[in-house]
């Protein structure tokens, strides 16, 4: 395969990964990137720690089983290995999240930058596509100067539409649609979810450890998981929250519904009958003495108050078993409804994107439209919170830019 012209249209994660795996290549390449920096959402990754990765099992949606062809059978094994050909060496932590050694983002973005500057990449800062189409055997890439670049090959890296502030956009969906490639509606996932004030009156700023699960009004569970949730003034966050967000129904009403006990009973019969051994030790208490120890103080305030008891005084020798069955229901299921996401702008990756089956997994080029690539989260891609989304950006972005060739140390 002989080198070629090369435009790579956004140079964030996929795009600085396509960008070298092509020079390597061999063939010439002009980075566009319409802001003034490239890899901004990357130097925001992890609060600035930069996960880049997960030794554990890949957890993506939209469309898994591409996600699973691009990254091949030993993503991890790659992705350690392209960093460190970098000289990029990676730290793990007890859950597999790798990190880079400094555990700073601006030391992922100097040893990209220094890659591409060896390689010769033509980067232009602050030049934007805006628009991109088929001419002759190559592409057209109109430029927000008013100028037209022509390539053979046209790699399309610019990202998801969330996070607008880091360079988040929908630019390139009209140019796939008239190209004929399908998008998939965007919404926000990995994003804090917005609450009824009821169930969050007190509690802001409490961070718990607990289960949760995505329920719809009917009972019906849409996706569980566990880990620390943190209360806000208008909802809920936290990584456990953030990774239902995406499963989040359209149109119909949802709640969280919050386990903070989790398995420290072995049944909700032996929770309620140490409450009841409780009520009758400490009958001149408040209802709060009966979980205390269980939770923090104002959560189990608003357990009680969940709970149906009125919260005025009362003793627990004025409660009745049904009343003291129902705390114990609600420290194993408190309610929380619902109202809707933070939005994309909060939102750490967008799900939607491109329709996966139109392109080939092993090189990314579009089934229907030869030369033509797409890489990283403008994919109908995205993973769970822990280096996933990253694993897929930079792995999808060098399959895109090697185009079935293997790389060389030029």
């Amino acid at each position: 395969m002989e080198a070629e012209t090369v435009g790579v249209v956004g140079a964030g994660a996929a795009g600085m990964a396509a960008a070298i795996a092509a020079g390597r290549c061999g063939d010439r390449v002009i980075l566009l990137e319409k802001l003034g920096q490239v890899g901004k959402k990357v130097s925001a990754a992890g609060n600035g720690r930069c996960n880049l990765m997960n030794l554990r099992q890949p957890v993506y949606y939209g469309d898994p089983d591409f996600a699973r062809a691009v990254l091949g059978d030993n993503p991890a094994e790659e992705t350690v290995s392209f960093w460190r050909e970098l000289g990029l060496p990676i730290r793990f932590d007890p859950e597999g999240r790798g990190y880079p050694c400094t555990f700073m983002a601006s030391t992922v973005l100097e040893v990209l930058k220094a890659e591409l500057r060896r390689l010769k990449t033509d980067i232009r800062i602050g030049s934007g596509a805006l628009d991109v189409r088929p001419e002759g055997d190559g592409f057209l890439i109109t430029l927000n100067d008013g100028s037209d670049l022509r390539v053979d090959r046209v790699i399309i890296t610019t990202g998801g539409a969330a996070q607008s502030k880091l360079g988040g956009n929908r630019n390139a969906w009209p140019w796939l649609e008239r190209m004929g490639h399908p998008m998939i509606p965007a919404k926000a996932s990995l994003v804090p979810l917005r609450a009824e004030k009821k169930a969050l009156s007190g509690l802001s700023g409490l961070r718990v450890r607990c289960g949760v699960t995505l329920e719809t009004e009917r009972g019906e569970a849409l996706h569980s998981e566990q880990g620390e949730m943190l209360f806000t003034e208008d909802g809920i966050s936290g990584i456990c929250i953030m990774q239902c967000a995406r499963f989040l129904p359209e149109g119909e009403k949802a709640l969280i519904r919050a386990d903070f006990i989790q398995d420290l009973f072995c049944s909700q019969e032996a929770l309620t009958q140490t409450m009841m051994e409780r009520a009758d030790r400490f009958p001149e208490e408040e209802p709060t003495a009966l979980i205390r120890g269980l939770c923090a103080g104002k959560l189990a305030y608003a357990v009680c108050k969940q709970a149906g008891l009125p919260m005025r005084g009362e003793k627990i020798r004025q409660l009745s078993a049904e009343q003291i069955r129902r705390i114990a229901d609600v420290l194993r299921g408190y309610r929380i409804p619902i109202t809707g996401t933070e939005g994309l702008e909060r939102a750490q990756v967008t799900a939607g994107g491109a329709d996966c089956s139109f392109f080939q997994p092993e090189n990314l080029e579009s089934r229907i439209q030869p030369g033509l690539h797409v890489a990283g989260e403008i994919l109908n891609v995205d993973g769970d919170c822990g280096g996933y989304n990253l694993m897929f950006a930079f792995l999808s972005g060098r399959r895109a830019g090697a185009n079935g060739r293997r790389e060389r140390n030029i």
